[in-house]
């Protein structure tokens, strides 16, 4: 006869679970180190993959800002029909009794970058750094940072730390400079000159001077206007609204070989520039030396070809 074997139950009606002869696989301990080295893996794979993709992004954002000025310069020489003053009454001597003002090009464009608001607050006939113009200098504009920038502080905050707010202080800076030229050995200008490079030498960006298109003799998209020079805090003077934010480039240094007032990112193995036609390039910092120069300066009469 067939005997049925009954499952046990509890009291309280619920059935034991069933053994059923067979054990729960565990992990061991080299399985485990094994799916620790292949994540380890992959997260090496992954990881430089990803912050490529992040600074390629960030890359094309500072190009596009540096777009963005080249649009704003070239619409201000068509209002103007010359391009704005890099700095004003940085070299020429204010009315008497009077402080130098010290104004940039960047305040000029103000107008062309969606910020007429700053621009109707901006008081020109004070100095940048007075309290009548602090809560205009002090304003962050995201068009002239780089994404791939050191930063923040984004402004010059507490420069002496002394707890208060003094002229000069919580001034927002730029990553963007206005081309002064090509400075060093033979570049000097001649006593008496209004610049401090002779005119070979000279850029588009200059204090106390405007520049117009046919002054640029070699050419609008061979010509150099704004470059990048990330990173810089107030002992660079690189603060948007101040006048002091153009710069020469050594003759000697290449891109991103020097810090402070050259021309230098946070791109690996570029920087970005635009030239006065509004055309936007990151230029490699392997171009040659002369090529640079002859790119920086407006009427050094060179034959060069951009990137």
């Amino acid at each position: 006869m067939l005997m049925v074997r009954k499952i046990p139950t509890r009291r309280d009606g619920l059935r034991y679970p069933c053994a059923c002869g067979q054990q729960r696989a565990a992990m061991t301990l080299v399985e485990l180190l094994v799916v620790l080295a292949v994540i380890v893996s992959l997260m090496a794979l992954l990881l430089p993959a990803i912050q490529a993709a992040r600074e390629a992004s960030r890359r094309t954002a500072c190009l596009n800002n540096l777009r963005q000025l080249g649009i704003a310069m070239t619409n201000y020489e068509s209002q103007h029909i010359r391009f704005p003053v890099g700095c004003v009454e940085c070299l020429a001597v204010p009315p008497p009794g009077a402080l130098p003002r010290l104004t940039s090009w960047n305040v000029e464009l103000l107008p062309s970058l969606e910020q007429a608001s700053l621009w109707e607050q901006f008081d020109r006939k004070q100095p940048i750094y007075m309290a009548e113009n602090r809560d205009v200098v002090g304003h962050i504009i995201d068009i002239f940072i780089c994404p791939s920038s050191p930063r923040p502080p984004y402004t010059s905050e507490d420069i002496n730390g002394n707890g208060r707010w003094d002229p000069g202080d919580d001034m927002a800076y730029t990553d963007y400079g206005g081309i002064y030229g090509v400075e060093g050995p033979g570049r000097d200008a001649p006593p008496g000159a209004s610049q401090l490079l002779d005119n070979a030498s000279l850029g588009v960006i200059l204090y106390d001077e405007a520049t117009t298109a046919q002054q640029i003799r070699d050419g609008l998209s061979q010509t150099v206007l704004v470059g990048e020079c990330a990173g810089r805090t107030y002992r660079e003077q690189s603060e948007w609204a101040n006048g002091h934010n153009v710069f020469a480039q050594h003759q000697s240094m290449g891109i991103n070989q020097a810090a402070g007032n050259e021309l230098r990112s946070q791109h690996p193995g570029l920087a970005g520039v635009v030239y006065c036609d509004a055309h936007a390039v990151h230029m490699s910092q392997g171009i040659d030396q002369s090529v640079l120069i002859g790119l920086l300066t407006r009427d050094g009469r060179e034959l060069v070809k951009h990137e």
